[in-house]
């Protein structure tokens, strides 16, 4: 497969998944008052999932010809 198309689909699918992501902490901790505190500590999780995903499908990137 060639490089080019499936790095597009990388960045695609990793903006999509990391909107998806945030809406699922907002959701799930944004709704009450008592989880407030917690929504932060979510956003965070996410960035690093984020970051750590990227960083691993980059370098599997590297790997294809």
């Amino acid at each position: 497969m060639d490089k080019k198309p499936l790095e597009i689909l990388l960045a695609i699918g990793s903006i999509i998944l990391f909107t998806l992501m945030l809406v699922i902490v907002h959701s799930t901790f944004g709704g009450s008052e008592s989880a407030t505190n917690y929504e932060g500590y979510g956003y965070v999780a996410v960035l690093m999932l984020f970051v750590l995903g990227v960083s691993a499908a980059g370098l599997k990137l590297v790997d294809v010809k």
